[in-house]
């Protein structure tokens, strides 16, 4: 078997770049999404002899049976994973991706997609996107294809995004390949945290979609502190958040406008839940069932936000260890760590949450906004900050779920 540094240097396959673009006011994504139009759709009909294959690891070429012309086309690695995954042969596209030598991903991809196969026949009547000669994704008849310009537009006829007086702040939006993240701050939302007047959480929204077909327009709350400039990303049951591509997009989002306030306060209730938690360091209690970070492993808490942090070998309580003293070992190792992510990770909120002395003055709270000063500050990709404010939203519904068990122990 090749090891991964090994196949890396040598897999020949070719995909195109997909690289995140960032906006930092209204009107420069308008302009982008409304240039983004000029993406064009294809349909596949492989009962007219319609036939795809790879040239040269690095070139789809897809061969219309009807009038025997053909086209040639670069491809995103995202686009081709989807092509394996309708098909029903998605494992043959980590398979491939393994694969060394010049022209070895053709030959793979080539004759799993020879009409003499069966997986061809499940592509039959897909439609793909292209740009500039670049594959971005495939999806099927039944998807309706909304843009995201368009998209882009119904918010902003419900919020005013372009009007100095409207309630709603554009707050920066991404696009890596075609995926859209928008976010908006909703004036009315801010609160004190701890009664301190210069330490102001704000409320708003953002808005997923993209129009390959790989995903819904999704709406999450937007969590962003002032003092610090950091952001998390959280669900609430209390609205409604997914939008399928179907019927009057506008209406959906008026109606999610509609029912943000509930999703607000669900949120608020949360992370005040979170300032109510203490954090207990390992090193101010001699009992386990005390410590904080012992109680989130024990308990297993979603604690791996950060992408270095997936790495380290965790403590697992169900998985069994050799005998207690290593399983104790494992515990307090990874318990200590937790500990240590204010100093591991400095910045501001690393500052506030090391200036208190005692468990009575630091959260819960404090703790988490520790990672998405990380994720703000550091130089992460586009998809990995937007990870990592998800993965804390995830960690602060998980604590406030289990404040009762935090706060007894």
């Amino acid at each position: 078997m090749i090891n991964k540094s090994k196949w890396e240097e040598c897999n020949m396959l070719v995909p195109a770049k997909e690289e995140g673009v960032k906006f930092n006011s209204y009107e420069a994504l308008k302009e982008h999404v409304e240039e983004d139009r000029r993406t064009s759709v294809e349909r596949l009909n492989f009962t007219s002899g319609d036939q795809i294959k790879m040239i040269n690891d690095q070139y789809l070429v897809h061969q219309r049976g009807r009038d025997g012309t053909e086209s040639t086309y670069g491809f995103t690695s995202s686009a081709l994973k989807k092509l394996f995954t309708i098909t029903g042969c998605g494992p043959l596209y980590n398979s491939m991706t393994l694969e060394s030598g010049l022209g070895m991903s053709s030959s793979y991809i080539n004759d799993t997609l020879s009409p003499a196969r069966p997986y061809l026949k499940k592509l039959n009547g897909y439609n793909f996107i292209h740009k500039d000669g670049i594959i971005l994704g495939f999806f099927s008849q039944k998807y309706t294809y909304v843009q995201n310009a368009d998209v882009l537009n119904a918010a902003n006829e419900h919020m005013g995004l372009d009007k100095s007086n409207s309630q709603f702040e554009f707050d920066g939006a991404t696009l890596v390949n075609t995926k859209m993240k928008v976010k908006v701050i909703q004036e009315y939302t801010g609160f004190k945290l701890k009664n301190d007047k210069d330490d102001i959480t704000q409320l708003g929204l953002e808005l997923k979609n993209s129009h390959i077909g790989d995903t819904a327009l999704n709406v999450d709350i937007f969590v962003k502190r002032l003092i610090c400039n950091n952001g998390m990303l959280m669900k609430s049951s209390k609205m409604n958040s997914r939008v399928i591509h179907k019927g009057d997009t506008g209406g959906k989002i008026g109606q999610i406008l509609n029912e943000a306030k509930y999703g607000y306060i669900d949120i608020k209730e949360r992370i005040e839940a979170l300032i109510d938690v203490p954090y207990v360091l390992c090193s101010e209690t001699p009992s386990p069932l005390e410590a904080t970070a012992k109680i989130m492993l024990e308990n297993q808490a979603p604690v791996k936000v950060l992408p270095d942090m997936s790495e380290q070998g965790w403590y697992n309580p169900a998985k069994k260890y050799k005998d207690d003293f290593i399983r104790t070992q494992t515990l307090n190792a990874c318990a200590n760590n937790l500990d240590n992510i204010p100093h591991k990770y400095p910045g501001v909120c690393a500052d506030m949450f090391n200036k208190y002395k005692s468990e009575d003055e630091r959260s819960l709270y404090d703790w988490t906004e520790i990672f998405t000063e990380r994720a703000n500050h550091q130089s992460y990709s586009i998809t990995e900050k937007e990870n990592i404010q998800e993965a804390v939203g995830n960690l602060v519904t998980w604590i406030a779920n289990k404040k009762q068990k935090l706060v007894l122990n």
